[in-house]
């Protein structure tokens, strides 16, 4: 599917992407044993924009998050390879890597764990915008009032000289972002950011990141395993399944047309209204093996939760086609699954 992405953007946005993967690829040895492998990730292929979203759903266990570390450059690919503003990036070359680190940064799902608890904020934010940005004095005391400013916590002083602990989740979490974007970068990768947080505080996080993307002209990668939410951030949506990506579209498009069972049940399961459509979704068969696999060798790794499932789903991983205006779908049994 090399131009699923293209479809996905407008016609009159031909911007090269801020960060594109080319059929990457993850996979893990497990043990000794020359057959215990698993594909983290295989054959995906993503591209985020400027002033974009682009939002991965899955359960746990499907590849979103690894896929993220991949971006991220914590994890090399096993093949494939990741372009920043259209180059290849290559982990070796650390000139080269240490530019990439600094605009592609990332926010992580715990924001007490990404703290260190024996520093105060000013030193978690003055150390990155020292080291990126080369600031000092009163230079660096203005631009630490600009990022607790773009956070919304304000006023900074009142926050600055606090530790981790003394702060509620939610405002951790936007320390947490006032530190990536200390490193003045292009991209964003959050990986699940709000799903630790009360719900209370949650769409104030996304609408934050929402901000954020319009004013600072921001590539964002959203992960998430809640649809609703997906919908609400993403300006497109990757829908993944045991490391393999089976729908992908606008957000509006997956969100009330899905396609793929397995996104049909992600929305079913979704306590959001305004993602449900009039047409029933459909649920596993009573009985059947739940969580995510990849053991199915060539054949879909949905097949063990399919109500669809044939031989056919399971000696062979169905091709990716089109089903409506950059909309993509990977089953054998779409058209049965919408007619459901």
């Amino acid at each position: 599917m090399p131009n699923a992405m293209n479809s996905m953007r407008g016609s009159d946005d031909l911007a090269v992407p801020a960060l594109r993967a080319q059929n990457v690829s993850k996979r893990y040895r497990l043990g000794r044993r020359r057959d215990g492998v698993l594909d983290a990730v295989k054959d995906i292929s993503v591209e985020l924009y400027r002033g974009r979203v682009l939002a991965v759903v899955g359960e746990s266990g499907s590849g979103k998050s690894t896929l993220a570390k991949l971006l991220a450059g914590r994890e090399t690919p096993t093949a494939g390879t990741i372009e920043l503003d259209g180059s290849a990036i290559r982990v070796r070359n650390q000139r080269n890597f240490r530019h990439y680190k600094r605009v592609v940064q990332m926010i992580f799902q715990d924001p007490f764990a990404s703290l260190n608890p024996v520093h105060t904020i000013g030193y978690h934010l003055e150390r990155p915008v020292k080291i990126h940005q080369g600031l000092a004095g009163e230079e660096l005391k203005a631009q630490l009032e600009l990022l607790m400013d773009q956070v919304r916590l304000t006023p900074a002083n009142r926050y600055l000289s606090k530790y981790p602990h003394e702060l509620s989740g939610g405002q951790r979490q936007r320390v947490s972002i006032a530190r990536a974007l200390a490193a003045r970068p292009s991209v964003l990768l959050a990986d699940e950011p709000v799903s630790m947080l009360d719900v209370s505080i949650r769409l104030e996080i996304l609408a934050l990141l929402d901000d954020l993307r319009t004013r600072l002209g921001l590539a964002v990668l959203y992960i998430t395993h809640d649809i609703a939410s997906a919908r609400y951030l993403g300006d497109d949506i990757v829908v993944m399944y045991a490391g393999q990506v089976v729908e992908r579209g606008t957000a509006e498009e997956v969100t009330q047309r899905p396609s793929h069972p397995y996104t049909q049940l992600l929305i079913s399961s979704s306590p959001d209204p305004d993602t449900m459509n009039t047409t029933p979704l459909v649920q596993p068969e009573p009985g059947v093996e739940r969580g995510v696999t990849n053991s199915i060798g060539d054949g879909c790794p949905f097949v063990v939760r399919c109500p669809f499932a044939d031989d056919q789903c399971r000696s062979a991983y169905p091709p990716s086609a089109e089903v409506g205006a950059g909309h993509w779908v990977s089953c054998w049994h779409m058209g049965q699954a919408c007619a459901q």
